[in-house]
């Protein structure tokens, strides 16, 4: 480990460009840049997946469509007798 830090604190003693070039306000623009893109990230997976089960909800109706018509069919059917 005392290798890693080792390295860590020479790179930056050779490079003194590296030192906070960046304003508070453009950290606070990136910072909030980043947090829209992640939100927003995460509306379109939610939108998404709302899609998903909506069509996933009108296959499943569809097939279970002329079962419940032969069951209601059958119960007509049934009562008559």
């Amino acid at each position: 480990m005392n290798i890693i830090e080792q390295s860590l604190i020479e790179e930056l003693e050779r490079e003194d460009e590296v030192a906070f070039i960046a304003s508070d306000e453009e950290l606070f623009k990136r910072a909030e840049n980043t947090a829209n893109v992640q939100q927003g990230s995460k509306d379109l997976i939610s939108l998404g997946m709302a899609s998903i089960w909506v069509v996933f909800a009108g296959l499943f109706i569809n097939v279970l469509k002329p079962t419940f018509k032969n069951m209601a069919d059958n119960s007509r059917k049934n009562n008559e007798h």
